[in-house]
């Protein structure tokens, strides 16, 4: 995903600012995160394998709603790069509903976390980047779902910058979703995303794949992600 010119600082400000939308969703492998939690008492894990020019991310994210109105994320990642650099992300991420859907085809939902790379310098905290997002979610058919996100993000050494996306889920089967999404979540270029994910077994196990790109941007900058989501209840 990153220009093997880039220095080290650059490519850690890279790095970080991507974990602030590409981790901790409930609908991976999209960026554009939707207003559903995990049930109430119940986890779910999320590992996936992210792939880009010059190396590759290996992340683990549990995820659990302990009392039923907040999903609470803690994991992350080991990045490993080509030229053998190798550095450890943390994630953190807690996510409510605002609105639920109720009798309405529309939901409403807010998140917040901070992330980290342990090899880079974070100044006084503990953290690099901090991040807030509103998130929606429509659902004008059964087999159709559109999540929009809007938020700021700061990462140390970079500022403060907006998060944005807006994705599309389509049920082509039961079993099958094709997704798509145009988001923003560092300064520059906005990127897009396609890919699908499969029910391979109901409530428990989903497995997804996805290719994504900077809108007009070089060659380089592509990514491929794939991975799956286990989940459990009580």
């Amino acid at each position: 995903m990153f220009n093997h010119k880039l220095t080290r600082p650059g490519a850690i400000a890279c790095v970080l600012s991507v974990i602030a939308t590409l981790s901790a969703n409930a609908g991976q492998p999209l960026a554009t995160d939707n207003v559903a939690l995990v049930d109430a008492k119940a986890c779910q894990l999320e590992a996936w394998v992210q792939s880009f020019h010059g190396g590759r991310e290996v992340w683990a994210l549990p995820a659990c709603n302990p009392l039923g109105a907040l999903e609470i994320t803690a994991g992350g990642a080991r990045t490993m790069a080509d030229d053998g650099d190798r550095s450890s992300l943390l994630q953190l991420q807690a996510k409510t509903v605002l609105i639920p859907p109720g009798d309405r085809a529309w939901s409403v939902g807010a998140s917040a976390g901070a992330q980290r790379d342990t090899g880079a310098p974070h100044g006084r905290v503990a953290f690099q980047t901090y991040y807030g997002k509103a998130l929606a979610s429509f659902n004008p058919s059964n087999n159709v779902e559109v999540d929009v996100n809007l938020g700021l993000a700061n990462t140390y050494g970079v500022g403060t910058y907006a998060l944005a996306g807006a994705a599309l889920q389509y049920a082509l089967f039961d079993r099958l979703q094709l997704l798509s999404e145009i988001f923003r979540d560092e300064p520059g270029r906005s990127k897009f995303q396609l890919g699908a994910r499969y029910v391979a077994i109901r409530n428990r196990l989903e497995v997804y794949l996805s290719y994504g790109n900077r809108i007009g941007g070089e060659s380089t900058a592509w990514w491929t992600i794939a991975g799956i989501r286990v989940q459990w209840t009580p």
